[in-house]
């Protein structure tokens, strides 16, 4: 693995260190498709040469749809052409992609077929050249054309790494979204830190939207830093299927997932009548791992099976995630780990090791951030800040909010949390939902929402304060069992943090296009 300042180095080093290897591979119906290093190099240079030739020098160029190999791409082309990548969040509204594309001064726009119905529409609106991703093989031979005609200038756009190279619409769960502005230098960096910590292996399988960063820099760019396989799942749709036909070893999700395949086994077995069976199983396995002898790999093949039959690591991002899911999955043989970032940092901060996963934890600080804790409360809690080469340029176009972000060098993330003296970290809450009673003790709302989830009725559930009250709001199709439970929960906690309030509702929660919760439209938080 090398150390790179850019896109085009990536590239070149992948090409050279594993020419004939798969770097992606997909389904096309029902047809299996790959590239090749050397293949994706060619392809770049051919697309980039048609774009350069056709007016793309120094421009703002999007991108919207499903994972694909294409939209891969149209990214690494963009940026290794000296020009700015915007990927937009596919879930967006019409509105939504029209402003972005405006507030970024957008000039072409690659989208795929499902945004057939509007596209016409959205160039009028926003003033945009655009391309259907269905057109880019076609545009890679006009491209190849050019090249031999000699016409080969984009093959030495000189690429400045510490300028800006893709400008990133948060999502958030409160506020306008603004322009996240990162680097080359500064993802790539982001990418060889985090491969530090976590060594990829095999094939690994790219399910999250890569218009996200965790999903582009961690699915993508520290996988190829392996040199290793990445098969493309399109959607949630295709994702059982996908895990059979491409066996991967490896995933990066978010709790949404993990929750539901932890679902789908404790289902399985319960379906089977099976429970105590299956817990006792899990206690012989500990044991004798206890003495050395590890039999996971045999005793729950079946398990594995389910998720394609090689899954040996999942690495979780994007949210908090219950310490007990990496116990459950170690237990039958899954190595969970946890990992800690925000789309200003490019956006990984912190990942557990392969060789040291702290369950609880978010894993060891990278190399390439430093982090230190401010206001900090009585137990070491405090607000968790970031400075390094990952750390964002700014938000774009918005200099006043770029200012508040910043406590002179340090970003402040928003969340809370401490480090401990191994320089593991671990979050405790995100400050604006951070609540503090008239008697001035601090409650940490995910600590009770975490308890809450824990009961098998409970869906989802905010905590928060009304009238100095702490209340729990929960989506459940049970709330006499979610109400006895809580009781439960209840007497294990200290006086002030005891839910003293329960509100149910029978419908799931809005929430934005990364599946978190808006809690500003919930209880005493509602605008």
């Amino acid at each position: 693995m090398k150390n790179v300042d850019n896109f085009k180095e990536l590239v070149e080093y992948c090409a050279a260190e594993k020419p004939d290897g798969a770097v992606f591979q997909w389904l096309d119906g029902n047809d299996f498709k790959q590239k090749t290093y050397s293949e994706f190099k060619s392809d770049i240079e051919a697309f980039g040469t048609y774009l350069y030739y056709n007016g793309m020098k120094k421009a703002r160029i999007a991108v919207i749809g499903e994972n694909s190999y294409e939209w891969i791409l149209t990214y690494y082309t963009t940026v290794i052409g000296g020009n700015v990548i915007i990927p937009i969040d596919r879930d967006l509204t019409f509105e939504s992609i029209v402003n972005v594309l405006k507030d970024s001064r957008a000039k072409l726009l690659i989208y795929t077929d499902h945004y057939n119905r509007i596209i016409d529409d959205i160039k009028k609106s926003a003033g945009v050249k655009a391309i259907n991703i269905s057109e880019i093989p076609a545009l890679i031979d006009e491209g190849r054309k050019l090249l031999a005609k000699n016409k080969d200038k984009y093959l030495s756009v000189n690429i400045d790494k510490d300028a800006l190279s893709t400008i990133i619409y948060t999502s958030g769960t409160t506020g306008t979204p603004k322009g996240v502005m990162l680097n080359q230098y500064g993802i790539v960096q982001n990418a060889y830190a985090a491969a530090q910590n976590v060594h990829i292996y095999g094939t690994s399988m790219l399910v999250l939207p890569i218009h996200h960063t965790f999903g582009f820099t961690a699915g993508v760019v520290a996988v190829m830093l392996f040199c290793q396989p990445i098969a493309i799942s399109k959607s949630l749709r295709t994702f059982t299927g996908d895990l059979k036909v491409f066996k991967p070893e490896n995933m990066f999700l978010v709790p949404m997932f993990v929750e539901a395949m932890y679902k789908k086994v404790i289902k399985t077995v319960e379906d089977k009548k099976m429970s105590k069976a299956f817990n006792a199983l899990i206690k012989t396995s500990n044991a004798l791992r206890k003495i050395g002898i590890d039999r996971r790999g045999k005793l729950f093949s079946s398990v594995r099976d389910a998720f394609g039959g090689n899954l040996s690591t999942i690495i979780s991002g994007g949210a908090a995630l219950d310490p007990r899911y990496c116990k459950y999955f170690d237990d039958f043989g899954i190595t969970l780990l946890n990992g800690y970032g925000i789309t200003e940092c490019s956006p990984i901060l912190a990942v557990n090791c392969n060789s040291k996963n702290k369950f609880g934890s978010v894993g060891r600080i990278l190399d390439n951030v430093d982090i230190r804790i401010i206001d900090e409360d009585e137990n070491g809690n405090g607000e968790i800040c970031a400075r390094g080469s990952s750390v964002m340029l700014g938000y774009y176009n918005n200099k006043q909010a770029t200012l508040d972000a910043f406590d002179g060098d340090w970003f402040k993330t928003g969340d809370l949390g401490y480090v401990d003296d191994e320089n593991y970290l671990y979050i405790s809450g995100r400050r604006k939902n951070l609540i503090i009673l008239d008697n001035g003790k601090n409650i940490y709302p995910e600590e009770l929402e975490e308890l809450i989830l824990r009961i098998p009725a409970a869906i989802e559930a905010v905590v928060y304060s009304e009238n100095d009250v702490i209340t729990a709001e929960i989506y459940t199709e049970d709330p006499a069992a979610v109400q006895l439970a809580v009781k439960g929960i209840n007497r294990s906690l200290p006086v002030y943090k005891r839910i003293r309030n329960l509100k149910f509702r029978s419908m799931e929660f809005e929430k934005t296009t990364t599946k978190k919760i808006k809690r500003n439209l919930v209880g005493a938080g509602k605008n």
